[in-house]
């Protein structure tokens, strides 16, 4: 069983709040009727009919997630907005701020700070993920040190007919105290389906005028 989340759809606060942070949403329309039949990755049909109607499927829980959308654009532009550790606060929902700290060839080292609503709970949490790039395929990543227990997991892309790219997110994550899982583990999975959204838009933004 698997989650999905059209995303076409936002929650009116958090599209203030992604709004507040100079982001500005692009939202592309797929063409209606598509395959991802092409996918090296194994889809159900109804997974691949979820995807081609612009829905974020996600599967997993308590921590153990892939998560996938597919959007239009070219491959180039999808690596350029998965890698764009700088830039994240501009165009990804609660994160405040993001910058690289080290690098050194495919090995990236960014820091990320990010602040969530636990109901009436603000949490404001800091991390430092290790990034390995292998492009234009996965970036593998784990946490160095920071606010969570554990992080670790991949970004895989991968380019499809017709000037559509299909995303794949794997993550482990695991908050620092224990007795934060059952409200951690809940807005985790909002935020990734909001995480996966943000990234399809902005992919198919920058890839529009080479599209057209």
């Amino acid at each position: 069983m698997y989650k999905i989340v059209n995303y076409f759809s936002f929650n009116f606060i958090k599209v203030l709040t992604i709004s507040a942070l100079g982001a500005i949403l692009y939202l592309p329309l797929l063409p209606n009727n598509i395959s991802v039949a092409q996918s090296s990755v194994i889809l159900s049909p109804q997974e691949e009919a979820d995807l081609a109607k612009g829905k974020v499927i996600l599967q997993g829980e308590k921590g153990q997630y892939v998560v996938r959308v597919l959007t239009m654009g070219n491959i180039e532009k999808a690596w350029e907005v998965l890698t764009d550790y700088n830039n994240f606060q501009n165009f990804l929902p609660n994160i405040v701020d993001s910058k690289i700290i080290e690098e050194n060839d495919n090995l990236i080292i960014f820091e990320q700070t990010n602040i969530v609503d636990l109901f009436l709970l603000v949490k404001k949490f800091t991390v430092q993920i290790a990034a390995t790039k292998n492009y234009p395929q996965n970036i593998d990543f784990e946490i160095v040190e920071g606010d969570l227990e554990q992080l670790q997991g991949s970004w895989e892309v991968e380019a499809l007919p017709n000037n559509r790219i299909l995303v794949t997110h794997r993550v482990t994550v695991a908050p620092s105290s224990k007795g934060e899982e059952a409200i951690f583990y809940g807005i985790y999975e909002s935020s990734l389906e909001e995480t996966l959204t943000a990234i399809a838009a902005e992919i198919s933004k920058r890839s529009e005028s080479k599209i057209n």
